[in-house]
């Protein structure tokens, strides 16, 4: 006998997109359970089927090379809030067919259950598991597709391993969370691995859980290429190019939703972007907004000078101090991160810790 606990998902149900909605709530639910057992390893049972499954729905969409991978048998779970997840899933079962997993349940007299919305063909999966179970086309079958999705991981890591050599030499990053990309990028790399930076650095400066969508980015591409590129916003950042012709990546402070209430101290991801040690502080973390700077200023009227001093313009200023989390204390007063104070205002005890997670 397997002990188990059944997971209920409690709130509004969707009508529409319902696999992929279910999906991602399921693991939000593992992934609150898991942490709460304190457990770091998941062991899930997808296998050789999930696999073509998976690799011919993309295909269908138009995937890229990206989207046509294999799953690994070990990645982090997937979680869609705004999170790391710290939890590990592992998919022992990839290699192994599902009819041969069946005949060993049967061997040793398990039962099982049987999902009914597995047998609903309005679901594009269930769709393409009926046309790979039926079809007659020569090659359009789990193994071959399987074999294909092993070798676009490939293809990827390649990928992945030029652009980490073209980010290395191109992109400069700033421990107060934005990025200087050199404008000559695109004049010596390969177009793949120019978009692939570009996707990179959207994803890390924002905190996004997703890529940008490809038209948009090809769009992005072909705008900073123009002499005359005047700036963009985009998937929650600020596209900008400086007077020495650095383009500039900036988390976009609308667009940061994410205000956390500290009561005591603790680690806490913040915008999906930084790393948080609260200290002994209590209140609000939230973005360094226009009118917190005017708060501290009253504070202390020296304090404003001291930490335009971190920026080599105002307009670079203006644009990533708005996007920089600060503590709201419960009596009004403004804690700042370490990373904007000196070394004399570190040593007050005041400041909290802030790292950048690249």
């Amino acid at each position: 006998k397997i002990d188990h606990e059944i997971i209920e998902w409690i709130g509004k149900k969707p009508k529409a997109n319902i696999q992929n909605t279910a999906r991602e709530a399921r693991y939000e639910l593992i992934n609150q359970w898991c942490c709460k057992k304190e457990i770091q390893h998941l062991f899930a049972a997808h296998h050789k089927d999930d696999q073509a499954e998976t690799f011919l729905i993309r295909l269908f969409r138009g995937s890229g090379v990206d989207g046509l991978t294999a799953m690994k048998p070990i990645s982090l779970l997937p979680i869609s809030s705004n999170q790391n997840s710290e939890v590990k899933i592992f998919r022992p079962l990839l290699a192994i067919g599902k009819e041969r997993l069946l005949i060993t349940l049967e061997e040793f007299r398990q039962n099982w259950i049987s999902d009914p919305s597995n047998e609903n063909e309005n679901f594009t999966r269930i769709k393409v598991r009926k046309l790979l179970k039926n079809s007659e086309i020569d090659g359009l079958d789990r193994d071959k597709l399987a074999a294909t999705a092993e070798k676009m991981s490939r293809v990827k890591s390649l990928l992945d391993e030029l652009t980490d050599q073209a980010e290395s030499e191109y992109v400069q990053f700033n421990p107060l969370g934005y990025a200087e990309l050199s404008q000559s990028f695109y004049k010596n790399l390969h177009e793949e691995i120019s978009l692939r930076l570009l996707s990179r650095l959207l994803k890390k400066i924002s905190g996004g859980k997703h890529p940008t969508r490809y038209q948009k980015l090809l769009s992005l591409y072909e705008s900073m290429k123009k002499t005359d590129f005047a700036g963009q916003t985009l998937a929650g950042v600020i596209i900008f190019k400086t007077a020495a012709g650095q383009i500039t990546f900036v988390r976009e402070a609308a667009s940061i939703k994410d205000n956390k209430v500290i009561t005591d101290e603790k680690q806490i991801m913040w915008d999906n972007r930084f790393s948080i040690s609260t200290e002994l502080h209590t209140g609000t973390l939230m973005p360094f907004s226009e009118d917190l700077i005017l708060v501290l200023k009253r504070e202390s009227p020296t304090i404003k000078d001291e930490i335009f001093q971190n920026f080599k313009s105002h307009i670079l200023r203006d644009k990533v101090l708005p996007s920089l989390p600060v503590i709201l204390t419960n009596d009004h007063k403004v804690i700042l991160p370490k990373l904007l104070c000196s070394d004399k205002n570190n040593n007050s005890g005041r400041a909290f810790s802030a790292s950048f997670q690249l």
